[in-house]
């Protein structure tokens, strides 16, 4: 359970937004430490319990959330697809550079042929890393993220 001590309900969205329709930045961020690796092998953050004398409205606050998650998961998704289409790249690179490195053997240098090769593996490598390290992390992170989007909401008045 996460529990979330607020005064009124307008302190659960963003200020600049009179709509509402935007979640508080400081809400979030609370929300979000309790997504990392070790909080989340700690417990089940199933039950998000917010500390109010006043009335929340439920559905427009889990909607709220559920919306900031998902744009948070787009972005993940973004970058997840940038980060395949540079690896495309600096694979085709890396080929390219090993392949040259390879058929200009007989005609160049050593040196020269070094540098070629050393450019195509510095590429590869690149292309693996973002691959295997990068995107791998962020899948993580989009695992991790995913169950506030469908967190309970639990009023409760506060005791004082």
């Amino acid at each position: 359970m996460i529990q979330l001590l607020i005064e009124k309900e307008s302190d659960l969205y963003n200020p600049y937004d009179p709509a509402q329709t935007r979640i508080n930045e400081g809400v979030y961020h609370y929300l979000k430490t309790y997504c990392s690796p070790l909080e989340a092998s700690k417990h089940d953050h199933d039950i998000l319990q917010i500390v109010t004398d006043n009335q929340i409205d439920c559905d427009k606050f889990q909607s709220v959330l559920h919306d900031a998650v998902e744009r948070d998961m787009a972005e993940f998704d973004r970058q997840i697809a940038r980060n395949n289409r540079r690896v495309l790249w600096e694979g085709i690179i890396g080929v390219l550079f090993c392949a040259l490195g390879i058929m200009l053997a007989a005609y160049l240098d050593e040196l020269l042929l070094t540098i070629i090769s050393l450019f195509g593996t510095i590429a590869i490598k690149d292309a693996i890393t973002i691959n295997t390290t990068i995107n791998h992390d962020i899948k993580n992170l989009k695992k991790l993220l995913k169950p506030i989007s469908d967190i309970r909401l639990e009023v409760v008045k506060s005791k004082e």
